[in-house]
């Protein structure tokens, strides 16, 4: 048991691991700023995706959200939302939905250099039969399937802040 204790740092340091938030560094810088163009067909969804975008900077990369003096800008552009129909019980009464986000980003990274980023969240979930779905499940819907487009931004960021 000691041996394998006195080489198990040894195993994370030859490995090479580092955590994404150092590649993400590479882009992001310490200062983030947030803009969410209001998209004039869902202004009530958009509010959410604005809370989303500043709760994942602050929660997943540790960043601060700042409004000028900035390192980093961080600008969506909501381009698309649907809420479809998977699934219908015996009766034809629907009872699985998807609910689907498609976010154009720019970003204005520490150096000045503009990125832009299209990415796609969904989020499927189940209704009860002959239920009718109101705003709250729809909102609920559109804030996940945005939480997994911005997690799929994330993402991307880090492979690019491994090629620097």
């Amino acid at each position: 048991m000691k041996k394998l204790l006195f080489f198990l740092p040894f195993v994370f340091i030859a490995c090479g691991y580092k955590p994404s938030v150092e590649y993400q560094n590479k882009i992001l810088g310490n200062q983030i700023k947030t803009v969410v163009n209001i998209d004039v067909k869902n202004p009530r969804e958009t509010i959410f995706l604005k809370d989303a975008l500043n709760d994942a900077v602050y929660t997943l990369l540790g960043k601060n959200v700042c409004y000028n003096n900035c390192s980093s800008t961080l600008i969506i552009n909501p381009s698309f939302s649907s809420l479809d129909v998977l699934d219908y019980d015996e009766n034809g009464y629907p009872v699985l939905y998807r609910s689907t986000v498609v976010l154009n980003v720019t970003l204005k990274d520490k150096y000045s250099k503009m990125r832009t980023y299209q990415v796609k969240g969904i989020y499927d979930f189940r209704v009860e039969s002959q239920s009718i779905i109101n705003d709250e499940t729809k909102l609920n819907a559109y804030k996940n399937a945005s939480i997994n487009a911005l997690n799929k931004l994330f993402a991307r960021l880090t492979k690019d802040g491994v090629k620097l």
